[in-house]
C-alpha cells in the first residue's frame, strides 16, 4: 500500500475551506467508519475499549486520539500517527489543539491561527453532535490544489456515556485522482 500522502509530498499551505461531507469517499475512511459503527454497536457512542489496535493496526500511522478537555473547549492529543507528523511536518503527541497555532504559519501564511482552528472546529462539531464527522480539506501550494485530506473524526466514551475522547484519521490523495 503507497503512503498516504503519495511518498513525501508535503503541505506547504492549506486553505480555510473545508468540505463536510454526509459520507466518506475515501476507501481507508470508509473502513475505519464501518469499523467504528460496528464496533459502537446499538449503543448511541463508541467506547475507547471498543478499539482493538490490532484490527486497525494499517491505519494508526494516519490515526489521531484527542482527549476533551473543559467538555470540548480544546482537545489534548493522545496519538498523532507517524504518517500525520511526516505529512505536517511535526510532532503534536501531548499538545492541546489550542497551541497548534504556534506552528500554523508553516501552513497557512494569511492566518497563522487557521490550523489550531481547522482542528478545534472539525472535532467539536464531533464530540458536540456526538456523531461522526466526515470532512475533505484541500491542500494548496502556489495557489494550486494538489491534494485533498480525507478525515474522519468519531466521539469515544471511556466506560461511560459522554464523550471523552475523540478518534480520527486524516489520508490523503493526489487532488487529480478520485477517491474511489
Amino acid at each position: 500500500m503507497a503512503d498516504s500522502f503519495d511518498r513525501g509530498d508535503r503541505a506547504r499551505k492549506f486553505t480555510e475551506e473545508l468540505q463536510f461531507i454526509d459520507a466518506p469517499d475515501h476507501p481507508s475512511v470508509r473502513e475505519l467508519a464501518a469499523y467504528f459503527e460496528r464496533k459502537r454497536g446499538n449503543r448511541d457512542l463508541l467506547d475507547r475499549a471498543d478499539i482493538d489496535p490490532v484490527e486497525i493496526a494499517r491505519f494508526m500511522p494516519n490515526m489521531i486520539i484527542a482527549e476533551s478537555i473543559d467538555e470540548g473547549r480544546d482537545f489534548r492529543t493522545r496519538l498523532f500517527g507517524t504518517a500525520l507528523v511526516e505529512l505536517l511536518g511535526e510532532e503534536r503527541t501531548g499538545k492541546l489543539f489550542s497551541d497548534f497555532a504556534e506552528e500554523g504559519a508553516a501552513f497557512s501564511s494569511r492566518n497563522p491561527g487557521s490550523v489550531q482552528q481547522r482542528w478545534t472546529y472539525i472535532t467539536r462539531r464531533a464530540f458536540l453532535s456526538r456523531k461522526p464527522v466526515f470532512v475533505n480539506v484541500p491542500f494548496v501550494a502556489s495557489e494550486r490544489l494538489y491534494l485533498i485530506g480525507h478525515c474522519i473524526s468519531v466521539p469515544m466514551t471511556a466506560g461511560g456515556t459522554e464523550p471523552v475522547q475523540m478518534i480520527g484519521a486524516l489520508f490523503v490523495a493526489k487532488a487529480d485522482q478520485p477517491a474511489r
